[in-house]
């Protein structure tokens, strides 16, 4: 993997996000269906985000050595990450950008991608290296600095429309930006969409957990926004547009049976019963066709679930054979 790839990937790392930077949303495109939003400065101000960065795998000689060559470390440099798409998947018109705020050595990077033969192009003044990925070889991806303080990559239309947007100072458009400020506003990590969710099924790698989301109840669902804030209590929070006042309660009435399962096997289960303790804090409610919930979890509890199911997915230490006289 060439350097600036690898940059590419480093720029996707997971964090945490306050209110969407708005010189960020105006390049968002205008008929995004998908925003995420995280900001990797208040992961760091976290105890929880501190946990999460110390179990990243990031210490290997390939990733300290990109250190080395570009001195980007995404764990320092990255502030904030907006990710968008408009979700026409498996069709030419498919488009995705991730938009970066942070420190960038822009002169350093373009050192490394010439020394790496990577393409770069001028566009509006502004330089483009373009690169392929190795799922889809044919489509050109691009990664641009906008200056040494913002970022943006994802397919080379949508990195040139986001640089035109940025040169014309056209004002955000998307309708998802009016849900994206509030709920940007009230979380560290958040997501909005206008996207049903049975349309995520196929993400999903568990083939069970595919086909329920392609169910009748979560079929129902036909927009869907959350967030996550971090503190000393993490507070989770989701919200679901159904089609109906009708769905939205069964919807309820589905996740309050699934917390009343939880907290009947406490006893007999442990990570039931973890999870139950968390479910005590549940509020979850309606108002007409939109289903809201949240929950407060120590942020202790979080880590010590995280710990069981990395320890969980290790695999169990060889027994030595008995020696035989």
């Amino acid at each position: 993997m060439s350097k600036l790839r690898h940059f590419v990937l480093m720029l996707a790392i997971p964090a945490a996000a306050v209110a969407a930077d708005q010189g960020l949303l105006r390049l968002v495109m205008p008929d995004a269906k998908v925003i995420a939003g995280i900001q990797v400065a208040q992961t760091r101000n976290s105890l929880f985000g501190q946990f999460v960065l110390s179990h990243m795998q990031l210490d290997g000689e390939s990733f300290q050595k990109f250190i080395a060559d570009t001195g980007f470390d995404p764990r320092r440099d990255v502030t904030e990450i907006l990710i968008a798409s408009n979700w026409n998947t498996s069709t030419p018109e498919s488009r995705w950008l991730v938009l970066a705020k942070g420190v960038f050595d822009t002169r350093r990077i373009e050192h490394v991608a010439e020394e790496n033969g990577v393409p770069i192009t001028n566009f509006q003044g502004i330089d483009i290296y373009t690169y392929s990925g190795t799922a889809k070889p044919a489509v050109e991806n691009a990664l641009a600095f906008f200056d040494s303080h913002a970022a943006v990559m994802g397919d080379l239309a949508s990195v040139k429309a986001a640089i035109e947007r940025d040169k014309n100072g056209a004002a955000a458009g998307s309708q998802l930006l009016g849900k994206v400020r509030n709920v940007s506003a009230k979380s560290d990590f958040w997501f909005v969409t206008l996207v049903p969710l049975s349309e995520f099924a196929g993400l999903m790698p568990d083939p069970a957990l595919s086909g329920a989301m392609q169910g009748n109840m979560l079929s129902a669902v036909n927009q869907t926004s959350g967030g996550i804030r971090f503190g000393d209590t993490v507070t989770i929070t989701a919200e679901a547009v159904t089609r109906s006042d009708k769905d939205a309660q069964a919807l309820v009435d589905v996740v309050k049976f699934v917390a009343s399962l939880l907290q009947m096997n406490r006893q007999n289960n442990a990570a039931a019963g973890q999870v139950a303790s968390w479910l005590d804090t549940l509020d979850c409610k309606t108002a007409g066709n939109v289903m809201s919930m949240s929950v407060a979890v120590p942020e202790r509890q979080l880590e010590q679930m995280l710990e069981s199911v990395q320890a969980s997915g290790r695999p169990a230490p060889k027994k030595t054979p008995a020696h035989v006289n």
